[in-house]
């Protein structure tokens, strides 16, 4: 077919994904349902899991994208341009090229009600979503409850054999792609050695941390604050924050601890599961700890259960992770210090954080369950990027072509599978 004259069919473009081959199936199924399929690769991990009608290797500098995007998007007739995240350089840059050219920039990420949900938005997530948050808006939703279907299970198995082979391809062709500008901060080629490294660490502090957790949920009850960390090269914490790296932001947070908080209170700083394996921030806790005399007030921990200790905790302070979001559901207050959609008067604390460690702001309950509501009706699918992909394919299949494909808006629910009022988190049944 001549896709250049095919002006009845629908193209869709995808980037880069998730790790794997969550955008191979997509591709796939798109195709398989009358769409037809584009896919751009910028390095043999990409291409590696490429997949689509026409599969394209950008190869030009990071400076010529632009005008490479906009040229491809125009000669093709591009639709819609799926991403994972809107903060890498080849996403950041096609995204004002879409608005100009009216093409839907759709983007993918973690689940903001996890587990076993994912996020899709047009224009941005998080602190770029374009969602009405305002108070006026979340009082005329009427909340229910927001669980999805289906249990997606455990990812880190998956996490850890895509991450193999894409990195393995990535090093086989990186003289092909040479221009290639990567997201993460850290050398693509020995990415499989953080990752055994971060292994490593998981059950060399899983005894330790069992232990800390039955403390925290007994002795330490409502004496402790959480710090949850994020992954040192996260784009929240690059463009979504003021601090320039984890270590400010701990250093911060660690003297106005010792300089505020009631002095029969600990403070728990938690390492984000995913960066286990590139960074350790034991060494300047201690350091601080020591020179502002609270050393003993001080744990630096790699996993719990969270929502296991939530009932436990007196408050949580972060940069915009969205584990915010499960501590507002349990209704321990929340300190943001970056920039995050949830930062919402009546949710989260307004005030200083040297006010919030003995005068946080409550948890307004009713007005979270309405914003918890309008995400999960709005932004969430049943499903995830490593695990269950036929199911999630096919929720998000359903999802697009219910908000934001036209040629389906209209009767996408019974054209889709004859199912009245079908939700993308109940479909279930349908695949």
């Amino acid at each position: 077919m001549d896709i250049l004259n095919s002006t009845n069919s629908h193209h869709v473009l995808f980037l880069q994904g998730p790790l794997g081959p969550f955008f191979k199936e997509m591709a796939a199924l798109f195709s398989r349902r009358g769409y037809i399929s584009h896919r751009i690769t910028f390095n043999g991990g990409d291409h590696f899991y490429a997949g689509g009608d026409h599969v394209v290797a950008y190869r030009g500098t990071p400076e010529d994208w632009p005008v490479f995007i906009a040229d491809y998007l125009q000669a093709h007739a591009i639709a819609a341009v799926f991403v994972m995240g809107d903060c890498r350089y080849y996403h950041r840059t096609t995204r004002p090229v879409c608005e100009q050219q009216g093409v839907r920039f759709m983007v993918f990420e973690e689940g903001y009600l996890r587990p076993n949900t994912i996020t899709l938005e047009e224009h941005g997530v998080n602190a770029l979503s374009q969602l009405d948050l305002s108070r006026e808006n979340l009082s005329r939703i009427e909340a229910h409850t927001c669980k999805s279907a289906v249990a997606m299970g455990g990812t880190m198995g998956a996490r850890s054999r895509f991450a193999f082979f894409y990195y393995g391809a990535f090093g086989l062709a990186r003289s092909w792609y040479d221009h290639y500008q990567h997201h993460r901060a850290s050398n693509p080629i020995i990415e499989p050695a953080k990752w055994l490294r971060g292994f490593g660490r998981k059950l060399l502090y899983k005894y330790r941390d069992a232990k800390l957790e039955r403390n925290l949920q007994q002795a330490l009850s409502q004496q402790f604050y959480m710090v949850p960390l994020q992954v040192h090269d996260d784009s929240q914490m690059i463009y979504h924050s003021p601090y320039r790296s984890v270590e400010a932001f701990i250093e911060v947070v660690i003297r106005s601890f010792a300089r505020r908080a009631p002095e029969d209170t600990v403070l728990v700083l938690k390492h984000h599961p995913m960066d286990r394996g590139y960074t350790h921030y034991g060494k300047i806790i201690q350091q601080l700890g020591k020179k502002l005399g609270i050393s003993e007030r001080l744990i630096y921990c790699h996993d719990l259960h969270l929502p296991s200790i939530y009932h436990h905790c007196r408050g949580m302070v972060t940069v915009n992770s969205t584990v915010g979001t499960s501590a507002l559901l349990h209704e321990v207050p929340v300190k943001v210090m970056g920039r995050a959609m949830y930062d919402l008067p009546g949710l989260t604390s307004q005030c200083p954080l040297d006010t919030f460690w003995k005068n946080p702001d409550a948890v307004n309950s009713d007005l979270f369950l309405q914003l918890q509501t309008l995400l999960f009706d709005q932004t969430q699918i049943n499903g995830s990027f490593f695990t269950r992909l036929d199911l999630t394919c096919n929720n998000v299949l359903a999802f697009y072509q219910q908000h934001f494909d036209q040629r389906h808006i209209q009767t996408s629910h019974a054209k889709i599978f004859a199912i009245p009022e079908l939700k993308c988190n109940q479909i279930e049944a349908a695949v």
